[in-house]
């Protein structure tokens, strides 16, 4: 009986290790206009020997952005900012916009980033136009986008 308890909890342990859902990654390289970068999980991974060794680099994944509409005034202190679509009083530190403002994100070699992992494969995704994701595959790391930074390179 022992024994059956023991292969239940492998068992279980190991699918719950091969379900990728998120984890903290090194940036390697960051490409600017195709908002992707090169990263390196920084879990190990751990075979059924328990030795341990390091995922291989995730190349090109795409980094999620955000954009956000300024309903109201807010102070700001930004030394040097001009405004096309709305105003920047200088004077007194406001910013006013009734456009979105759009936040690229921009990534150093080595800041530490949240990668999650899509439930389906991510191959097909075009635009908006609902996609049959095609392949079996569920939260694999061919899917990966990056979430945020979790710490700034210095």
């Amino acid at each position: 009986m022992a024994n059956d308890t023991n292969f239940i909890d492998l068992l279980e342990r190991r699918i719950k290790l091969s379900i990728r859902t998120q984890a903290p990654a090194r940036v390697i390289s960051f490409n600017e206009e195709k908002q992707t970068a090169d990263v390196e999980l920084l879990f190990l991974s751990v075979d059924t020997d328990g030795d341990t060794d390091k995922y291989p680099v995730l190349q090109d994944v795409p980094i999620l952005g955000m954009r956000y509409k300024i309903s109201h005034p807010i102070p700001a202190n930004i030394a040097g900012l001009t405004g096309a679509y709305g105003g920047v009083d200088g004077s007194n530190g406001i910013i006013h916009t009734k456009n979105e403002i759009e936040f690229k994100p921009f990534l150093k070699k080595n800041d530490v980033v949240f990668v999650e992992f899509a439930e389906r494969a991510l191959d097909n995704l075009n635009g908006t136009t609902p996609f049959d994701p095609e392949f079996n595959r569920t939260h694999d790391q061919r899917d990966a986008v990056i979430t945020g930074i979790l710490n700034f390179a210095p």
